[in-house]
């Protein structure tokens, strides 16, 4: 293995020493159950029970608000496995693997059967430095090297403490964990940031459409005011069949369920022109199946331009002024669409769904003017946008950090 990572602080240049984790480290785990049932989960207490399932895997924190309780008997009953503050713990069972580090503790607490407790007993290891170790593809690697060919469904301390790693000197060791903490805490604060966002998406999406037997949102742009107009279906759409007469190929394949044109060489129609429904930016297909993730089906507006789509879905064309961004957000509102696809769908002899087009055209909704659609579709579309690049911008920072696990750790040569 290599001595020296191929990316480090400056001012070091000395080698890294080799360590096996069986060395002056304390690692134990509780012995079976130790007849400790389900039962014996407690709602609340004054002693934690530390599980796999209570490991934040974005911050490798142990989320004590997720915890049960035991009794003061079951926690007394094993000192070896009482966790302090700073202890690492491992998942050695189930979802093999698993690090997080326990901070906040206060309260005493116990581990249940599938964890290993770890604590430096050397006094050379910085204990936030071997909780990026164990997150790292080194640990990963060794992890899966035990399972390749083995039966065995969990990680046996014996082949644990043989995992050997790199060290470099205890003050390279803080300045390596300090820059992954750092990073890892700017990929919480982004992701937190794109997880709210998408709540107020959501929140916005059940507010400013109006709710049942209602026909005012609850939320709406300044000077609208008016009911919504209740509208059939065959009065603003048209069912299309426009064959494909060569004018596209297969760079045109329109993918419904995603949305995007699919890769020609993973287009499997054998005929393009006859067998397929040409697709108008703006138009709306019905995709339904019982084996898809929408129990009722659901249509997807084309959004990217025009195309060809198998034949099997209906494609539906506005016939009158409307909004894109929209109708984009309205028609895959569950809430709306849902009593109008229980009552328009037929379960076949083959089990897959198809709409039935007179009865769906008959149906009605609520619909705002021409106008209020706009500033309701520009909206979503701007949250949506900005929901994009927050995610960009956690994907770039975790990809940023998997290149810096690979480089600031030695590898292998």
């Amino acid at each position: 293995m290599a001595n020296k990572p191929n990316i480090r602080f400056e001012g070091f240049t000395d080698d890294w020493e080799q360590r096996k984790l069986g060395d002056q480290m304390y690692i134990k785990s509780r012995i079976g159950w130790q007849a400790l049932t389900r039962d014996e989960y407690l709602e609340a207490g004054d002693y934690y029970l530390i599980t796999g399932t209570d490991i934040d895997e974005s911050s490798h924190t142990v989320d004590l608000k997720r915890c049960y309780y035991v009794s003061k008997e079951r926690y007394e009953m094993d000192d070896k496995i009482q966790v302090r503050e700073g202890d690492i713990i491992v998942t050695k069972d189930g979802t093999i693997g698993k690090v997080a580090m326990v901070t906040g503790l206060d309260k005493p607490a116990t581990l249940n059967s599938h964890l290993f407790v770890l604590r430096d007993l050397s006094g050379n290891l910085d204990n936030r430095y071997l909780l990026q170790m164990l997150n790292s593809h080194i640990f990963d690697a060794f992890v899966n090297s035990t399972k390749t060919g083995s039966t065995l469904t969990g990680l046996p301390q014996k082949t644990f403490v043989e995992f050997q790693f790199p060290v470099p000197s205890f003050e390279e060791q803080k300045r390596v964990s300090g820059f992954f903490d750092n990073l890892d805490n700017l990929i919480t604060l982004h992701q937190r940031k794109c997880d709210e966002t998408k709540e107020l998406k959501k929140y916005m999406l059940q507010n400013m459409f109006p709710k049942n037997s209602e026909k005012k949102p609850e939320i709406r742009f300044a000077g609208f005011n008016d009911n919504w107009e209740q509208r059939k279906f065959g009065d603003m759409f048209e069912r299309r069949m426009e064959r494909n007469g060569g004018q596209f190929d297969n760079t045109r394949w329109i993918s419904v369920a995603k949305m995007y044109f699919q890769e020609p060489d993973k287009v499997t129609s054998n005929n393009i022109d006859t067998r397929t429904y040409v697709m108008r930016k703006g138009d709306i297909a019905f995709e339904g199946h019982p084996n898809s993730d929408f129990k009722y089906g659901r249509f997807v507006e084309n959004d990217i331009g025009d195309g060809v789509i198998s034949e099997l879905f209906p494609i539906y064309r506005h016939i009158d002024n409307y909004d894109l961004n929209y109708w984009k957000y309205a028609i895959q509102l569950e809430r709306i669409m849902q009593k109008i696809f229980v009552q328009c769908i037929e379960i076949s002899y083959t089990s897959s769904n198809k709409l039935d087009e007179q009865s769906f055209l008959k149906e009605s909704i609520l619909v705002p003017t021409i106008e209020e659609q706009k500033k309701i579709g520009e909206y979503f579309k701007e949250l949506d946008n900005h929901i994009t690049l927050l995610q960009r911008k956690c994907d770039d920072l975790n990809e940023l950090k998997k290149y810096m696990l690979q480089n600031m750790f030695p590898t292998k040569g």
